[in-house]
């Protein structure tokens, strides 16, 4: 590590302290923090290749043709941010993989890819979305560990597992990717599935014939648009408890 980069090390742990500090005196000062954000991205851009995250192992694509991708909504690499051994790099490119539920980086040379180890991440956001990993003890009531997306925080949470398999065609049929969204609400630390109206209702029971009514008034339609259905109930449910 050379005098350049120690230098830069101390500075933006000096700056990490004083955003703290602020953060509790003016936690609204919108200016402030993106001022400190500013440096943040400096501070990146200093130590370059010697930041943590650029330290993985390489990712080669599957080479084999088919039919849409294997990432998040889009074959092109999207904008977000990651928090990696609890550092956050904001406005970085990269993939989410939802075959093999991979974070994919370029290098920073940009002239390879790297997968982020997932024990590693700690949460990733592109767009609107915001995924964190659900492992070990955590995942009471889960199939799997992996990332899942966080749709309604606090309690009860609404979480979605994305998947995407590589289904292999027969006869003249091109191998495709399928996406596959399943649904767990948790409650008290314990994940139930849920895929339609009836599931969610009968983890909601106490507060079912309210519910059922404001399903009714807002004419929401768990079966042409079970996502939306499910967040917004469960957050009635929410408002409703608390």
């Amino acid at each position: 590590m050379n005098c350049c980069h120690i230098a830069l090390v101390g500075f933006f742990f000096q700056l990490t302290s004083l955003s703290s500090a602020r953060a509790q005196e003016s936690p609204d000062s919108l200016t402030y923090q993106e001022a400190i954000s500013g440096i943040h991205r400096i501070y990146l851009s200093g130590i370059g290749d010697n930041a943590q995250i650029y330290h993985g192992s390489e990712y080669i694509r599957n080479g084999q043709k088919a039919l849409g991708f294997p990432y998040f909504e889009s074959d092109s690499m999207q904008v977000g941010s990651v928090n990696y051994l609890g550092t956050e790099y904001p406005d970085m490119n990269f993939f989410y993989n939802l075959v093999s539920d991979d974070i994919i980086i370029p290098n920073y040379l940009h002239n390879a890819f790297i997968v982020l180890p997932p024990g590693k991440v700690i949460s990733f956001k592109l767009g609107n979305h915001f995924f964190v990993p659900l492992t070990g003890q955590q995942t009471a009531g889960l199939p799997i560990d992996g990332f899942y997306e966080q749709l309604v925080n606090g309690e009860p949470g609404l979480y979605v597992k994305r998947e995407k398999r590589l289904v292999i065609g027969t006869g003249s049929e091109e191998a495709k990717y399928i996406q596959y969204n399943t649904f767990y609400l948790r409650k008290k630390e314990r994940y139930y599935e849920v895929v339609d109206k009836k599931s969610l209702l009968s983890q909601l029971k106490d507060q079912e014939d309210p519910l059922k009514k404001y399903i009714r008034a807002n004419k929401l339609k768990f079966k042409k648009d079970l996502e939306s259905s499910l967040v917004l109930t469960t957050l009635y449910y929410s408002r409703l408890k608390h």
